[in-house]
């Protein structure tokens, strides 16, 4: 060094962990000496404040950017030196950089801004808040030691974010964090994310409350999903002018991490995503119905990122061969679109139909940007609340009484949003989980009818009529009597086509009889009764009649529901908020 060209720093590992012995010398003579974990801010600043005091001419820049080189040797033995007997006995359990939530530890990222070489550059800071209370920062580093004895692998390591990169939580509120201020209110975010909805969004009168909810708690989802199995998409439709893109920008100002884009290719999304993480939030998307190869692997990746585990396969070139690599895209995806979006995607989706405000509303004037110091305020709060609650996120993703009503995909859909909609409602917003739960079942009933192909509609109508007549018949007779109600629906299908829809919904193949001809005889009323209950599509089938004393019962339970009375469906102050919209 220039100052003092006898400085060294040597360290000592103990170990595979971090920790171990640092010694500084001067021309031999030690002059500072302590033991601890050197990926860890607080020693580094500890030993640079403990150098510089006792040798004030040294220069500290240079120091500590010594003690950050040398920690990154430490990081790399350590991903180059793994224990095995950790691997033997299965103790390696591995969390992704950008969000974590483990039983012992939660945690996340944050890029920072640092000054290398006199240029600015990026760098990945990783808050951390224990199960025993303790907060702290350290520099990103490739694992954690816990309590036990087992080693959590944070992988994988993301490569240095871009200076300009937004942290998303200011400085100012991680430096109260670790201060120890105390994590906000649950409802209370909750009602200011509600109003900060209300005051830029239009929304029909009739769905404005359960469609302020659930986005308010879509928006908390994203810094707590990786509690959960399975996360909804959003999808924002509706005509021109509608606002889809406007529920976009409101978001991009309001989830963990967003990655805003309206045109990429396949290799960039899933790179993204795998490399540092985020909630993607995907405009102007019409062209997800175009049938190009590149569309068709983007649709793919979707397909595959709203369960947990869902990766993109790709072959990488690995010298003269290729190798097989995995591509983690799991998380909350929002998506924007006039033209609706390819059946199996709009299946992972909650549905959110836009529609153009009224020429005399305020709300699309507003300026998203106009105070700046409420989204980051939100912000903040919205980081600490979920760094607060690790293992309340982890009991909400196991909650399933929360949507007795649903099974299945709209189960895995609606069980976060309403297991979040539970938790602040114990924080005060009184009748919330009501409220949500209402709207989640209407908006299941809507959806069904958008997904629903008109073709299935009519033939099962046709097949119900001949079964109710006692009839035997052919999938071509079928065929000749959709076509007879709607020639042009019909006109390029064959009876074989007939025969492989109608089986999508339980109803058996025909079976083969004499001379070769396949006759449906084995379809009962019941069989369509399912259909119709579990579609939701009329069949004009009555339900058998509960037996007399089952009746009598259900009369009772109805008086005292009408009797009951209370106030069933009021939400409290935060959840008023939301009815006001």
């Amino acid at each position: 060094m220039p100052n003092d060209p006898g400085l060294e720093l040597s360290w000592k590992p103990k170990g595979h962990s971090g920790k171990g012995t640092l010694l500084v010398t001067v021309n031999d003579a030690p002059i500072f000496m302590d033991t601890g974990d050197l990926t860890s801010d607080a020693f580094r600043k500890k030993c640079l404040s403990a150098v510089c005091k006792d040798r004030p001419a040294i220069r500290s820049t240079d120091i500590e950017k010594r003690l950050v080189e040398l920690a990154a040797q430490v990081v790399q033995r350590q991903s180059e030196s793994p224990d095995t007997t950790s691997a033997d006995t299965g103790e390696i359990q591995i969390v992704r950089p950008e969000r974590f939530i483990h039983p012992a530890v939660s945690g996340l990222t944050v890029p920072e801004r640092a000054i290398v070489d006199g240029r600015p550059a990026g760098r990945w800071a990783l808050y951390l808040r224990w199960a025993d209370g303790k907060r702290e920062r350290r520099d990103l580093i490739s694992y954690l030691q816990l309590s036990d004895g087992a080693r959590l692998y944070i992988n994988p390591q993301p490569t240095e974010p871009l200076p300009t990169a937004s942290p998303g939580w200011s400085r100012a509120s991680q430096k109260a964090w670790l201060g120890g201020q105390a994590a906000p209110n649950g409802a209370d975010v909750f009602a200011a994310l509600c109003e900060r909805i209300a005051y830029f969004i239009d929304l029909p009168p009739s769905k404005a409350a359960g469609i302020t909810a659930t986005l308010a708690l879509w928006m908390m989802l994203t810094y707590v999903y990786p509690a959960f199995d399975a996360v909804p998409y959003l999808y924002s439709g509706g005509p021109v002018g509608s606002g889809k893109s406007r529920v976009l920008e409101l978001l991009a100002r309001m989830v963990f991490r967003p990655l805003t884009t309206s045109n990429l290719t396949a290799a960039c999304l899933f790179r993204a995503l795998h490399n540092q993480g985020g909630i993607l939030l995907l405009d102007e998307a019409e062209r997800l119905r175009d049938a190009s190869p590149d569309v068709a692997d983007i649709n793919s990746v979707l397909l595959a990122g709203y369960k947990r585990g869902g990766k993109a396969l790709r072959l990488e070139p690995a010298g003269d061969t290729f190798k097989l690599a995995e591509f983690e895209v799991f998380g909350p995806k929002a998506i924007a679109s006039i033209a609706g979006m390819p059946p199996a995607l709009a299946s992972r989706c909650i549905p959110l139909t836009m529609f153009r405000s009224p020429p005399s509303s305020v709300k699309p004037r507003r300026r998203l940007d106009g105070d700046p110091a409420r989204w980051q305020s939100l912000r903040d709060d919205l980081h600490r609340l979920a760094l607060e609650n690790g293992d309340t996120w982890l009991d909400l993703a196991q909650k399933a009484d929360v949507c007795p009503e649903m099974s299945g995909r709209q189960f895995e859909l609606w069980q976060p949003i309403l297991a979040l909609a539970h938790w602040v409602e114990s924080s005060g917003a009184e009748g919330l989980l009501e409220v949500v739960r209402g709207h989640a079942l209407h908006t299941i009933d809507d959806s069904r009818d958008d997904q629903l192909p008109d073709t299935d509609e009519v033939l099962l109508r046709v097949v119900s009529e001949k079964v109710k007549l006692g009839e035997v018949f052919t999938p071509g007779n079928v065929l000749s009597a959709a076509q007879a109600k709607e020639q042009v629906l019909f006109q390029k299908w064959s009876a074989r086509t007939v025969s492989d829809r109608l089986h999508r919904y339980g109803i058996p193949r025909p079976s083969k009889h004499s001379h070769g001809t396949r006759l449906y005889d084995g379809i009962t009323i019941d069989m369509l009764l399912k259909v119709q209950q579990n579609y939701g599509i009329d069949l004009e089938i009555s339900p058998p009649s509960p037996p007399k004393q089952d009746l009598q019962h259900a009369k009772s339970n109805s008086r005292l529901d009408i009797d009951s009375g209370g106030e069933g469906g009021e939400c409290g102050e935060a959840g008023r908020q939301c009815r006001e919209v």
